[in-house]
């Protein structure tokens, strides 16, 4: 997953999260917690637009919510919870 994030027409952050490697069963809804995920972190810290390390570490919490999503059917009953994308991270899912 690659971003650009602009302010006020300059550049702040250009770069990429690397991607989770799951089995995947339905890609439905995995946009959508994606963006939601990274909406959630959002809203509960607006600073993290201003510190590209931590924004780092939302994409990847967000790919890594997407990427669950896709392992089982549906859009609704494959959202993961917090815990879930955690354990993605530490490889608990087997990414």
């Amino acid at each position: 997953m690659s971003y650009n994030l602009k302010e006020n027409g300059n550049e702040n952050f250009h770069g990429a999260v690397d991607a989770f490697h799951v089995k995947t069963v339905d890609t439905t809804g995995a946009g959508d917690s994606f963006v939601g995920a990274l909406l959630c972190k959002l809203v509960d810290d607006h600073s993290l637009i201003d510190d590209e390390a931590r924004l780092r570490e939302v994409l990847r919490f967000a790919n890594a919510c997407g990427a669950i999503t896709t392992t089982k059917k549906g859009a609704i009953p494959a959202l993961p919870t917090e815990a879930e994308a955690h354990g993605l991270f530490k490889g608990a899912l087997g990414n």
